[in-house]
């Protein structure tokens, strides 16, 4: 993560900050904003319309992961007609991901995958104990990994990273029962 780092959001969590550091750490986020929202801009061109408006417009901060894939071929049918092909090479990843109320779903699709790291839990934890859950989503930043391929890149509250480097990306959004509060 170079915009939205561990380190930024431990700053603005901190119980015991001296007024100073709370202004700097203010700033800071301020200025991480406006510089990732200008190199996005930049990367308008590589993505689709509803792609680009997904990365612009929609928050998953505070949503769960409920389901992380990672495979050759994801939606290959066992039971159908068509045989698996060996030597087609086709890395994917796809991530079902709770909204922060539970009344919707959203599922990532990265397809044309290159690299995908999933640290669990980090030797940096955040807010994080053994045996922990991977957490909140915190932040999540798009960035141009070279001319080619793209990297989504997210911080869990638990100080869980995900990198994916991808070149198509696509999302689907579904609404679902169920609230953050349903067990209060």
């Amino acid at each position: 993560m170079k915009y939205f780092t561990k380190e930024l959001w431990l700053g603005s969590n901190c119980n015991r900050r001296r007024e100073s550091d709370v202004q700097r750490n203010a700033e800071q986020w301020t200025t991480n904003f406006r510089e990732y929202q200008k190199q996005l801009t930049a990367l308008q061109s590589r993505l689709t319309k509803r792609a680009y408006k997904f990365f612009t417009n929609v928050s998953l901060h505070d949503g769960r992961v409920t389901a992380l894939t990672i495979g050759d071929a994801i939606h290959h049918d066992i039971r159908g007609g068509e045989k698996f092909d060996i030597n087609v090479h086709n890395p994917g990843v796809e991530i079902k991901v709770l909204g922060s109320q539970l009344d919707v779903q959203y599922t990532l699709s990265y397809r044309k995958v290159r690299r995908v790291v999933f640290d669990y839990p980090s030797d940096k934890p955040l807010f994080h104990h053994e045996g922990g859950h991977i957490g909140d989503w915190g932040y999540d930043e798009l960035t141009a990994a070279d001319e080619n391929f793209l990297r989504h890149e997210v911080l869990f509250a638990s100080g869980t990273t995900l990198l994916i480097e991808f070149q198509r990306f696509s999302y689907e959004r579904e609404k679902c029962e169920g609230s953050r509060y349903q067990c209060l």
